[in-house]
């Protein structure tokens, strides 16, 4: 099980931000969920890419729990960012 927690972190960022989507989603129909869940697959590429670039710019890392919370803050400053952008579109 140890092993595997790094995976585990990882698939928790993306549940995460599906999830959040979801809760802020007023209508959940079935295409407004698959938009959700596309915008957190989205996010947590977007997440990959952070993380990435912050091991490239730091050197590796010796255990893998360190990118796999490098892709959730990524992930998550995907998510907020995507946020924001939605509500701002919105009142405009």
């Amino acid at each position: 099980m140890t092993d595997s927690i790094a995976s585990w972190i990882t698939l928790s960022a993306l549940i995460a931000s599906v999830g959040w989507y979801i809760h802020q989603s007023s209508d959940r129909n079935i295409n407004n969920i698959m938009m959700c869940i596309a915008s957190g697959i989205l996010c947590l590429f977007g997440g990959f890419l952070i993380s990435g670039l912050i091991m490239k710019i730091t050197g590796s890392f010796d255990s893998a729990l360190i990118p796999a919370l490098l892709v959730c803050v990524g992930t998550a400053a995907c998510t907020v960012g995507h946020t924001v952008y939605i509500k701002k579109k919105a009142l405009n």
